[in-house]
């Protein structure tokens, strides 16, 4: 059985492509404005970490964390993404795993999902969750950085006004990978 090789998902982005589906994403992609939209976002992510082996390394010994989900914008909230209902999938996740929540941690787990709705509705959104920790310089021991990024992932995508509330699901989907570097570093006895 053969399929047709534009069937599938692109990103997180819940929608089916089809022929047809597939027209209607150019369409959406063609527009400048959204386009645009998705590069800066993209942007935002920050350069200096991510998931590799050293990235994962700074997660070892880090024994709880605290969650912090930044405000969504208000039209997301209006069509039903809320960054209460973020933090508390988040918090819940972490919990479920074996993670430690404490809001005086100095370890945060930073959420953010930025959205941009276009005039039809549809959302592209940009979701990146980092490991913030405290960060001292090698060369100037004195000087400490509260909070600096030592692991990140990051996704893009696209989702209907009606569909935005499933991207809880895909920040989860992000929340796992943190979980799953985190016990790699950090293995239950």
């Amino acid at each position: 059985m053969t399929q047709d090789p534009l069937s599938g998902y692109v990103g997180a982005s819940f929608i089916p492509i089809t022929q047809a589906g597939f027209m209607q994403l150019s369409l959406f992609l063609s527009r400048p404005r959204i386009v645009l939209a998705l590069v800066l976002l993209l942007l935002t992510v920050p350069a200096w970490a991510g998931d590799t082996a050293s990235d994962r390394a700074s997660l070892k010994g880090v024994d709880s964390v605290q969650v912090a989900v930044e405000n969504m914008r208000p039209d997301a909230e209006r069509d039903g993404l809320t960054s209460s209902q973020i933090q508390t999938d988040v918090e819940l996740r972490l919990r479920q795993s074996g993670i430690k929540v404490d809001s005086s941690s100095p370890c945060m787990l930073y959420v953010r999902v930025s959205t941009l709705r276009n005039d039809d509705g549809r959302y592209a959104f940009n979701i990146l969750v980092s490991l913030e920790q405290p960060v001292m310089l090698q060369r100037n021991p004195k000087i400490v950085q509260p909070f600096a990024s030592t692991w990140n992932v990051a996704e893009i995508g696209t989702a209907g006004a009606t569909r935005l509330r499933d991207v809880r699901s895909a920040v989860i989907d992000e929340v796992n990978k943190f979980i799953s570097a985190y016990l790699e570093e950090n293995p239950k006895p």
